[in-house]
């Protein structure tokens, strides 16, 4: 399900003179209109805020309603000191919206008034002025509601974080605190002798159950029972995990070999297909910004690597070892569990990506308290061929030169590992960077 942003929306205006304020009663129609349930949780002040006595009714209002975004109308001239009285006590990132509705409304001039003092007040917000009918307009208010519902979201978000970190990836430990004052994320350690309770008291019946179920709609499956069941037992003992610590995401340090390499892959990908997002090699980063995409794009993501460039097509494949949500595939047939390509042992989820021509956001977080740093790429699907790569290669063609792009990439301190979601996200990504105080950048 995509997350619906949770807005107040107030008209604002000034009293005593006149400004046109008749069109705005009409004008309120078109907002409300545009502001609906299709894409937000709405709810709208009945009255227009003229006055600080308005303004205190309506802080009453917003602060019982308790919004993740502000949604201010100053289609009319509105004085700043009925905004300060209006947005007292009130933390929630704010949209300041202005349009021209006659040329003797003034809302041009007086939402500047108003920005001049947000700012000085050091609030959240973006100045939007235009048509709200307009797509490039509606967007940006769009994009910058769901980064203030994400960075309300993921406050509350609890990850659960299996084995600690690899012993070989020192990037990718966890920075706690620093999580907690950014993002506001929580860790929650297990170690794998707990894993391994869980899984000792998994029922033998839905194993068997769901490995039929598996058999059904899988059809290319090249290794043994035992093997797809031993990576099912996992599924059902993480599961449980979650369930028994109250968790939102998993990150699973799925690297030590014999003990659980190749082992969990299918868990991971059915995971995040059951809607639990699920995270391999204990990566925590990764795992938020699967659940970031998630919320937004109502669908899983691909935990990928930066595999290889083809500089003839201008494009980078994308792939991680095989824990690919079913999901993610174009078809079930498309899907092939088999034996784990880097240790011939286990098993993986394989599949390739071939469609061309969906737009691809991609996206990696690294960094600690004072060096969270964000990139999201943007580009286009183009055919993956089944011997390109196993595990679950996607193929994206981009604008900027892939050859100076990973340069780039590389001497910021990007990667390794970038969450692959087909859609247009990265509005939203630069927006709940900016609310974060979030090193970021963007690439096409």
């Amino acid at each position: 399900m995509i997350l619906k942003p949770k807005i107040c929306v107030v008209f604002t205006s000034i009293e005593g003179i006149d400004a046109d304020q008749h069109v705005l009663e009409k004008y309120k129609e078109t907002v409300i209109k545009s502001l609906g349930p299709k894409y937000f949780d709405s709810h709208m002040i009945d009255f227009i805020v003229s006055n600080n006595e308005y303004a205190q009714k309506a802080n009453k209002i917003i602060k019982e309603k308790n919004p993740d975004l502000l949604f201010i109308t100053a289609a009319v001239w509105t004085p700043d000191t009925t905004v300060i009285r209006l947005i007292e006590g009130i933390e929630a990132p704010i949209i300041l919206f202005t349009t021209t509705l006659t040329p003797y409304t003034l809302g041009l001039n007086g939402a500047q008034l108003v920005a001049s003092t947000l700012k000085e007040l050091v609030k959240d917000f973006i100045f939007i002025f235009g048509d709200i009918n307009d797509a490039s307009v509606f967007k940006k208010i769009y994009d910058f509601a769901m980064a203030a519902a994400l960075a309300e979201k993921v406050k509350n978000l609890k990850i659960g974080v299996i084995g600690g970190r690899l012993s070989i990836m020192t990037n990718l430990a966890v920075d706690e605190y620093g999580l907690k004052k950014v993002i506001g994320s929580t860790v929650v350690p297990i170690d794998f002798s707990s894993m391994n309770e869980f899984i000792d008291s998994v029922n033998t019946k839905n194993v068997d159950k769901r490995v039929l179920s598996i058999k059904k709609s899988v059809k290319n499956i090249s290794i043994d029972s035992p093997i797809l069941a031993e990576s099912v037992r996992y599924y059902f003992a993480f599961m449980d995990i979650v369930k028994y610590y109250g968790l939102d995401a998993l990150a699973v340090n799925c690297y030590p070999h014999p003990y659980i390499k190749a082992k969990t892959c299918l868990a991971l990908s059915n995971m995040n297909d059951a809607g639990i997002t699920a995270a391999c090699e204990s990566d925590v980063n990764s795992a938020i910004l699967m659940y970031m995409l998630k919320s937004v794009s109502g669908k899983s993501s691909l935990n990928s690597d930066l595999i290889c460039e083809d500089t003839a097509k201008n494009s980078i494949m994308f792939s991680h070892c095989g824990c690919g949500p079913f999901s993610c595939a174009e078809s079930y047939d498309d899907i092939r569990l088999e034996e784990h390509f880097e240790v011939k042992s286990g098993m993986a989820v394989y599949y390739p990506l071939k469609k061309s021509g969906l737009d691809t956001t991609i996206v990696n977080l690294v960094g600690r308290e004072n060096t969270f740093r964000l990139c999201a790429l943007k580009g286009k699907t183009i055919p993956t061929i089944d011997t390109a790569y196993k595990g679950n290669p996607v193929t994206v063609k981009f604008k900027m030169d892939v050859t100076e792009l990973i340069n780039l990439i590389g001497n910021e301190g990007f990667g390794h590992h970038w969450m692959v979601s087909f859609g247009n996200y990265s509005g939203i990504f630069e927006y709940f960077c900016r609310l974060k105080n979030i090193q970021s950048l963007f690439i096409e």
